[in-house]
């Protein structure tokens, strides 16, 4: 016979579990085979966890008798940030003629009786899969009983973290400017800009699971470091840089800690023949972003940014006026300043 139960969780991750098959029931034995209901005491919903836990065991008389019930779990919530789930599957108890089979993908079919001990998927929310685990517990005599545990646990997914850097550095204009914020072309007809971001490391944990222990996460993850220099002239838009450089964190990978080298560039800029009071505005942004993934780098689940700042500076480009000019100047005043005292 079949029947269905809904378990959800109370924090941030819920899912249904059903139970689609439940047969070896003989009438007119005495309890030939009783389902054990799910224990739940070890659930981390606080951490993100949520675990199931189901057992049978037949006590028939026979060791004809068998009792199996198969589970299907689906219709997923929470998950980190993107939605990514991490869930495993695994046998803990049997002996003798009862068995088990785990998820064999996530179509929800089924590998063979007794295949490994454990399976280990990435799913997420609204992916529509589904994962089916079936237990059998057969009696093994007229005393002994059979029995047969499985346990599901789901997890988010692992997301990153920034564990260091950046330190920008911006373009240098100390040794151009003159007065409060001056460049004179004909002293400097072309100003030589650089930048960098400076180094990171990003960091990705493995996931800490109930039963299980702790895994790689299943999903791909993409780190980025990404400088954008921007030079406005009178305000319009004059020039713009882009350069990045990006680390890769694979399914499965238990690598934990990953770095980037420093990225920039370098940019010449010519105000030989601008007009005085032209004004130029740079800004350099800095940017880290987690690009989290679903299946092999083939489907972005979405983006993160862990780093963004910007750094602008300003110049007016202008002709001091000349020594020559500001001599004659003081000379005409200090004239005009004795003849006021000979009269």
């Amino acid at each position: 016979m079949g029947s269905a139960l809904a378990i959800t969780s109370g924090y941030a991750q819920a899912y249904q579990m059903f139970y689609e098959q439940r047969d070896g029931y003989v009438a007119g034995v005495s309890n030939p085979a009783k389902f054990i209901n799910l224990d739940t005491g070890n659930n981390d919903v606080a951490g993100g966890s949520y675990v199931t836990r189901g057992r049978i065991q037949s006590d028939s008389p026979t060791s004809a008798t068998t009792f199996v019930i198969r589970t299907r779990l689906e219709n997923f919530t929470g998950g980190d940030p993107f939605g990514r789930l991490a869930i495993r599957f695994g046998n803990v108890v049997r002996n003798s003629n009862s068995s088990y089979a785990l998820p064999s993908d996530r179509a929800g079919n089924l590998a063979s009786d007794n295949t490994g001990s454990f399976a280990y998927f990435g799913t997420w929310v609204s992916s529509g899969h589904q994962f089916k685990m079936r237990a059998s517990g057969r009696g093994q005599g007229t005393i002994t009983s059979g029995q047969v545990r499985y346990d599901a646990e789901i997890r988010n997914a692992a997301m990153l973290s920034l564990s260091s850097g950046p330190s920008p550095s911006s373009p240098n204009l100390t040794s151009y400017l003159w007065g409060s914020g001056n460049i004179d072309p004909n002293a400097f007809p072309s100003v030589a800009l650089s930048w960098s971001s400076g180094a990171i490391t990003g960091t990705r944990g493995l996931i800490n699971f109930v039963d299980f222990g702790q895994q790689a996460p299943p999903p791909p993850d993409r780190l980025i470091l990404r400088t954008t220099l921007s030079i406005l002239q009178n305000g319009s838009p004059f020039y713009t840089d882009v350069d990045q450089a990006f680390v890769d964190w694979n399914a499965n990978e238990g690598t934990i800690s990953k770095s980037i080298g420093s990225v920039g560039d370098s940019y010449t800029l010519n105000i030989a023949s601008d007009p005085n009071n032209t004004l130029y505005q740079i800004c350099l942004r800095v940017e880290v972003l987690h690009e989290g993934y679903r299946d092999n780098f083939a489907s972005l689940a979405g983006t993160a940014t862990l780093y963004d700042q910007t750094f602008c500076q300003q110049f007016t480009v202008l002709v001091p006026e000349p020594a020559s000019m500001i001599a004659l100047g003081t000379g005409l005043a200090s004239l005009l300043a004795l003849r006021r005292r000979k009269r």
